[in-house]
């Protein structure tokens, strides 16, 4: 036994994966294209009467004449009908005598006056094809092809389609079809005709029990000519020049890359209705492109090790070309891979990538020689904005489409300040290929991607480049400084971030009670919890603000920002985690289980108590002026403090035996703590990256203290930083990590370096690497000496 297709199987198949006119056009032009047609591929709309007028008749004949059904058919004929198609039309239709007559002749009429002609000159399709391959849904003959070019190490497929199910588009279009194709060794013309109506009709039966039978027609126009005209009629839908002319400018000008003006010669489609030709694939204006106010561009390489360069231009403002190069340490972090528990190899199998982005400020729009005016400026803008997807030339639907955010950049526009980088101002593509990103496979009905880490990697990856890396050039080079974010501080818009996650924990402690029945002094512990963290805010925003110096008082307003997110989001974590376990166990009552639940969470408060007291030297006028400080009892008790979270993380964290107990400096204690909390909390985030990509990895945080002058060096073995980056780690919002929604993102090493510098000293990365070759792991802070 095997299975059996039934008739309604296949059009459900035709009806599910060809979601719309517009894909099934697209569908039999890439036919044309495969076919190698040398003259293009000709689309001919030729309608005498539109399916909506003759259904409005046709379904309001009772209690009318014949003469008066055939006078308003008749008057719905376009006005530019094809002759021929016309003067069959009237013929048939007049012939009618009797209302069931007109009914049944005008069906007649206009499921064979009214067509859709896709004509092109490529290699044809003989007799056995015809029978073999075309008439199997899901033939694999290209898909054998294609893999064998890829056996091959070829980079470019030798087909777009492979699948098999793009000749259901005529079925989406209409419900008869007529094939007439030939080789060039054929010596007569091929036929097949098959009438989609014999399986509505059969319904249940096996679609073998409808017989097809391709025939040998008459000779060749020419004894070399190789061809195929694919004759679709009995339409399903209304069509009218405006409708074939948008689906020609949003969908058909868009099918080819728009862009790769000197890259191949354009394949030409022709979209004709009624003997006008309404739309042509064509290329963005390369003048309008040069007038971009900013231009990215990036290529994405896997060998030897993936690689991602990017380069930022600006010809609106003074900033120089900048070029950035991620490495496989980088692209785990942007990718959202190492959040998501993926390996690196899935940045291997993704495979290269290119992509080239234009970007205009719609309110700097202005007239451009051999462009047009502003309008017509502001008209191609609209026109082409979007970013597509286009694979070996050709565009993967629906992405770049108009309202089309597949990278999510408007969602990341509405929620930053400076320049807002989406998809209506931007103009570009991200180009892919079917041999070299063989993970990237359009879903069967042709509406994007399939969901895979790899195609959720390119995503994440090229929305980082655009929202974050660009986002940060256009602000720099616009004058715009990122410090002003700094100078909005406003204590209750700082408390919003914790009061969010005061709520997630509220959630949780409900959840909880739902799974637990005894004593809740520990959950109102939590509540109070909150509360302190709360207080100590607010006693440290309230001493800060005595501060007279403005630099130091914003760098320390934001310092103290940073660590209540931290310390507020482990206390949620530690809740929520309690609640998923909570939920998986059976009792209610304190027993074995539920207690161990709970002494976890009665300790992670125990750990936040002690985290607060961390923020203490901050709140304190006296602790604000300049002492002699004993900076290895700081160093201890900061580590101390984070004994749970490295416990929690696998992290072995120890000053080292040989470090200075008695080393003094003269500084202020809280600045200290805040440089070493920010250098804790970008440590924990590239262990657990390491570990999770090497399972074996041992992750280690060692502390030495010097003096002489007095200095504490601070080293992980984590993956390091690369040397071109030594000093762009401590600029203002700069960071390679991903998925975070915090809008701090990428202060701490500038907020480290900047209490150093008023400390009157620095921290900065050693160059020699006692862990990683060709990476910097060690931080140095050199502090003054302390006084006699």
């Amino acid at each position: 036994m095997s299975f059996t297709i039934t008739a309604r199987t296949v059009l459900q198949l035709g009806a599910e994966l060809i979601s719309s006119d517009a894909v099934a056009l697209y569908e039999l032009i890439k036919n044309a294209i495969d076919a190698k047609s040398p003259t293009g591929v000709d689309v001919e709309f030729k309608i005498v009467v539109r399916e909506s007028d003759y259904a409005m008749i046709t379904t309001s004949s009772d209690g009318v004449s014949v003469p008066q059904l055939k006078e308003a058919l008749f008057s719905k004929i376009l006005s530019n009908a094809p002759a021929d198609l016309e003067r069959d039309f009237r013929r048939t239709v007049g012939a009618a005598k009797t209302v069931p007559e007109f009914l049944r002749f005008a069906a007649k009429a206009y499921a064979e006056c009214n067509q859709i002609v896709i004509s092109d000159t490529g290699h044809g399709m003989s007799l056995q094809d015809l029978r073999t391959i075309y008439l199997t849904i899901g033939t694999t003959s290209r898909a054998r092809e294609v893999q064998a070019a890829a056996a091959k190490g070829e980079r470019n497929a030798p087909y777009l389609g492979e699948k098999g199910v793009g000749r259901l588009s005529v079925m989406r279009l209409g419900r008869k079809l007529l094939v007439e194709t030939a080789t060039k060794e054929d010596r007569n013309v091929n036929q097949l005709e098959i009438n989609w109506r014999r399986f509505e009709e059969a319904f249940d039966r096996p679609a073998d029990s409808i017989s097809i039978n391709p025939v040998a027609a008459g000779k060749k126009p020419s004894k070399n000519a190789s061809f195929t005209r694919i004759i679709i009629s009995d339409l399903r839908a209304s069509w009218t020049q405006k409708k074939l002319a948008d689906i020609a400018a949003q969908q058909i000008a868009r099918m080819l890359d728009p862009f790769s003006w000197a890259e191949r010669r354009r394949f030409p489609i022709r979209l004709i209705f009624n003997g006008v030709e309404v739309g042509q694939a064509r290329s963005v204006a390369q003048d309008l492109l040069k007038h971009a106010h900013a231009h990215c561009t990036g290529s994405f390489e896997v060998a030897p090790k993936p690689k991602l360069t990017v380069t930022f231009r600006s010809s609106l403002y003074d900033g120089e070309p900048t070029t950035h190069e991620f490495d496989l340490v980088d692209l785990m972090s942007m990718s959202g891979l190492n959040e998501q528990g993926y390996p690196s190899s899935v940045l291997r199998t993704l495979g290269p990538f290119d992509f080239d982005f234009y970007w205009f400020n719609r309110q700097r729009l202005r007239a451009i020689e051999g462009v047009g005016d502003r309008e017509r400026v502001r008209e191609l803008v609209r026109i082409w904005s979007g970013i597509g997807l286009f694979r070996d030339g050709y565009r993967v639907l629906p992405y770049g489409d108009q309202g089309d955010d597949w990278l999510g950049l408007d969602r990341e526009a509405l929620s930053a300040s400076g320049y807002k980088l989406n998809t209506k101002q931007l103009i570009g593509r991200v180009r892919i290929g079917r041999l070299t990103n063989p993970h990237l496979l359009d879903q069967t009905n042709r509406q994007g991607l399939t969901e895979t880490s790899e195609k959720r990697a390119l995503v994440e990856v090229v929305n980082q480049v655009i929202s974050r890396w660009w986002r940060s050039y256009l602000n720099e080079a616009s004058k715009v400084q990122k410090r002003s974010e700094l100078l909005d501080f406003d204590p209750e818009k700082e408390g919003a971030a914790v009061s969010s996650l005061e709520r997630r924990v509220s959630d949780a402690i409900k959840g909880i009670r739902k799974n637990y029945s005894g004593d809740t002094l520990l959950l109102q512990q939590v509540k109070d919890a909150f509360l302190e963290i709360k207080d100590a805010h607010a006693r440290a925003v309230q001493r800060i603000e005595t501060i007279e110096e403005q630099k130091e008082r914003l760098t320390q307003l934001a310092g103290i920002g940073l660590m209540i997110e931290v310390i507020a989001h482990e206390l949620t974590r530690a809740t929520e985690a309690t609640e998923v376990t909570l939920k998986g166990l059976k009792s209610k009552n304190l027993d074995g289980p539920t207690r161990a639940a709970f002494k976890v969470l009665g300790e992670q408060i125990k750990v936040i108590h002690r985290r607060l007291l961390t923020l203490e030297p901050l709140s304190i006028t006296a602790r604000q002026r300049r002492s002699n400080q004993n900076i290895f009892e700081i160093a201890r008790y900061v580590l101390e403090a984070h004994e749970a979270q490295f416990s929690r993380h696998y992290i072995h964290a120890e000053i080292d035996s040989d470090s200075q107990k008695d080393a003094a400096a003269f500084v202020i204690e809280g600045h200290v703590v805040q440089i070493l909390e920010n250098l804790i909390n970008n440590s924990v985030y590239w262990l657990d990256l390491q570990r999770k990509e090497h399972p074996t990895f041992r992750a280690k945080i060692t502390v030495r203290v010097r003096s002489n002058p007095p200095r504490i060096l601070y080293e992980d073995n984590g993956p390091g930083i690369p040397p071109g980056r030594a000093e762009a780690v401590f600029e203002p919002f700069f960071s390679t990590k991903s998925g975070s929604t915090s809008r701090r993102q990428g202060l701490g090493l500038y907020i480290a370096r900047q209490n150093a510098e008023l400390l009157g000293g620095n921290l900065g990365l050693l160059e020699e690497s006692r862990v990683r070759s060709g990476r910097l792991n060690t931080f140095e802070l050199e502090l003054k000496e302390a006084t006699k």
